[in-house]
């Protein structure tokens, strides 16, 4: 398959964001947050994941990486969080970090002959990343002793990004939704590196941070 770099720049970040949304509802079926009658199997990447049926969930999920897909191709997002917290939301108790670094030619009219090769690479990279998440043990929150307790420590979920400054060029992000959605540093959580791979085309880390407090 012969490819121009524009055609497979863009075929990079679409897959890209496309891993990010199985990731995401793969990491909702490993944490157990819903009941499994809620996710669809299906397979992607020569592995079977999980895809949640809610409405709801589907649709924020959806929203989230819409609105981070421009920033995503001019390279000024580079780290996509999956946050488990209790009702209060600054009690992280487990934070999955998804970091993509896509490796592009500086020239849109440069012609591959093997662009299926290079594309191929990226499942490799997602399908590792995937195998890896599989080993993970679900968490929950920590036990109580009250129904009024188990109310408020309720497991909650949401996404942050992180902006990374391409060049040192300004841009332009709605406030509102940066306000909502920005990576929140925290002194409380540890750091383990869960997978790390690395192609011609891609580097993708996979970690997790969890309360050093809780554990």
């Amino acid at each position: 398959m012969r490819v121009t770099e524009k055609h497979l720049r863009d075929e990079v970040f679409n897959r890209c964001i496309e891993f990010l949304d199985v990731t995401l509802h793969f990491i909702l079926h490993i944490e157990q947050i819903y009941s499994k009658d809620l996710f669809e199997k299906r397979l992607k990447y020569n592995q079977i994941v999980y895809e949640c049926q809610d409405v709801d969930v589907q649709n924020y999920i959806s929203e989230f990486l819409n609105q981070i897909k421009v920033l995503f191709r001019k390279q000024l997002v580079d780290q996509i969080a999956f946050v488990m917290t209790t009702r209060c939301e600054e009690d992280i108790l487990r934070r999955y970090l998804i970091e993509l670094h896509p490796i592009l030619e500086h020239s849109s009219s440069t012609i591959h002959t093997n662009g299926s090769t290079l594309l191929a690479e990226l499942d490799s990279n997602f399908s590792a990343c995937l195998i890896e998440l599989m080993r993970q043990t679900p968490i929950s929150p920590p036990s109580l002793s009250t129904e009024t307790e188990i109310e408020e420590n309720d497991l909650h979920w949401k996404l942050q990004m992180r902006l990374c400054h391409h060049d040192n060029n300004k841009f332009e992000i709605d406030d509102t939704f940066y306000e909502q959605f920005k990576l929140t540093t925290n002194s409380q959580l540890s750091l383990k590196q869960l997978k790390s791979t690395h192609a011609q085309r891609l580097h993708v880390q996979l970690m997790c941070q969890e309360n050093k407090t809780e554990r």
